[in-house]
């Protein structure tokens, strides 16, 4: 299969609306279209107090017409995106028009690492052995992967509410719907833990936290066809979203992303478009 995308869309209510699950479905309808999703499961939510909605959804155009005929004073306050094709490695995140609006890579946060190894596997000094045999080390970082939420078993038009095929227990929960592949971390900030981006280092698990939640995850496994190899699930969502203008469109404060990352995810994506 090709043209696969995955799209994690977040519709902002103007101060004083809630949207109720109604509505919520009804946003859903009109960003997918008629035709359903591609490849990926359909997926929606309400914000508890009613102020945005969250939808998952696969290929569609029908953003662009959302984007153009009800984002702005005649529908809803705002909308977000984070987009991953399936031939690629790293999310993009973009804002206010899905062809014209601000576009960039996404990069996700993390305040937690535990590793299961004999040994800390970089700068020893920092780590400490819990209870369980892993070794955890406290800090706030970040990284650039891919989010794919694809599920071919799903077909081409999947629809809300369509079940999922029954499979195995998913190896790492999402806040959306599970997923069976992923793509390793890029850009890893601090730069000191960039080795354990490195799938020759000799550990059999890595799990990055978002106050508590496990976010990514890297470990030895089998295959589909039984053979072992380095694995990768992703689980980021919007809550461990570091990206700064979207912190700042939320009134949050700024992650601390060193200047030569955010200036290497700068060059990083205008070099992408060149090509």
């Amino acid at each position: 299969m090709g043209n696969i995308y995955t799209n994690f869309v977040r519709v902002h209510a103007w101060p004083g609306h809630h949207v109720l699950a109604s509505e919520a479905e009804w946003i859903t309808w009109r960003l997918l279209g008629p035709f359903g999703s591609y490849y990926v499961p359909v997926w929606f939510q309400v914000a508890p107090d009613g102020s945005f909605v969250d939808v998952q959804l696969g290929r569609s155009h029908h953003i662009v017409d959302f984007c153009e005929e009800l984002v702005g004073e005649a529908g809803y306050r705002a909308i977000w995106g984070r987009w991953f094709d399936e031939g690629g490695d790293r999310d993009e995140i973009w804002s206010e028009d899905v062809n014209d609006g601000p576009r960039r890579f996404c990069r996700y946060g993390f305040d937690e690492v535990r590793v299961t190894a004999r040994n800390p596997p970089v700068a020893p000094e920092k780590w400490h052995r819990a209870e369980d045999g892993t070794w955890r080390l406290a800090v706030d970082g970040s990284y650039r992967t891919g989010n794919d939420r694809s599920y071919i078993d799903i077909g081409s038009r999947a629809t809300p509410g369509m079940p999922l095929p029954e499979t195995e227990e998913p190896i790492l929960a999402t806040p959306t719907t599970p997923n069976d592949s992923g793509r390793a971390l890029t850009a890893l900030e601090p730069q000191w833990l960039a080795p354990l981006a490195d799938e020759e280092l000799d550990v059999e698990r890595i799990d990055y936290l978002w106050r508590g939640r496990v976010v990514h995850r890297g470990f030895w496994g089998p295959n589909r066809e039984g053979e072992r190899e380095w694995q990768d699930r992703a689980a980021d969502d919007w809550d461990n979203c570091v990206d700064a203008g979207f912190l700042r469109f939320n009134g949050m404060p700024a992650f601390p992303v060193p200047a030569k990352a955010a200036h290497g995810d700068l060059a990083d994506w205008t070099a992408a478009r060149r090509c």
